[in-house]
């Protein structure tokens, strides 16, 4: 190889690193996350699948029989499971809270920030745990309760296939949302609990909390009594 050749062969990448060199700490940042945005989304992705696995395991040593997702929501003692909604809901199941437990995980979000990839996390995480079986509810803001909706798949169970006429009379028309698709067809969805004891009787940061019955839920009944419990059906 000639020395001509060989110089040819290393003025790009030094012409690279100089020009990478010469940006700004913004712009690096802004060209490091463009570049390996996806990246860092698969290990992701990856590492929530090996951590489901762990999960499941873990899991073993006690049942849960309400799994609940609440994103973009913060309560007391939401980091230990000992939050008011967990405990009251727990009481009101008749379990233990050890060997047969209740979880809602407060720790997503969908809003989303600058730099931040945790909105896109969140919405992979969810896709993951309804597509197998292991999310039950669903709690969001109203702008957010329809967001994983589509024409194809609603999503969550129609109200009027898992609550009676007379529950979903006491809960009120007020309180009952729908999903709306192109052919203008409504599918009651989710209940607004704003004005429950899920948001009075607690210090639960969702400004108004709305709920749904994941339609690949694996515990309806618990799920459903979620509704039930808030309303005091």
């Amino acid at each position: 190889m000639s020395q001509t050749n060989f110089s040819k062969k290393n003025k790009a990448p030094k012409e690279q690193m100089t020009s990478f060199k010469e940006l700004s700490f913004g712009e690096k940042v802004s060209y490091i996350f463009g570049y390996y945005k996806y990246y860092m989304r698969a290990f992701v992705i990856t590492a929530l699948v090996i951590a489901s696995f762990i999960h499941s395991y873990i899991r073993n040593n006690y049942d849960i029989v309400c799994s609940i997702i609440a994103v973009d929501g913060k309560i007391t003692g939401y980091d230990s499971q000992s939050d008011a909604i967990n405990k009251g809901f727990t009481e009101y199941l008749g379990i233990d809270g050890k060997s047969t437990r209740v979880e809602i995980n407060y720790n997503h979000s969908l809003i989303p920030k600058p730099l931040d990839q945790e909105a896109a996390v969140t919405q992979d995480k969810i896709y993951i745990l309804a597509s197998t079986g292991s999310l039950d509810g669903y709690m969001a803001n109203t702008d957010y309760i329809d967001y994983f909706c589509t024409e194809d798949q609603i999503f969550f169970y129609d109200l009027r296939e898992i609550l009676t006429a007379e529950e979903l009379d006491k809960i009120g028309e007020e309180n009952i949302i729908y999903h709306t698709k192109e052919d203008k067809t409504k599918t009651p969805i989710a209940v607004n609990m704003t004005n429950t004891k899920i948001k009075t009787e607690t210090d639960f940061t969702m400004k108004n909390p709305c709920y749904g019955v994941v339609i690949s839920s694996k515990n309806v009944d618990n799920a459903v009594a979620f509704i039930r419990y808030a309303f005091d059906l």
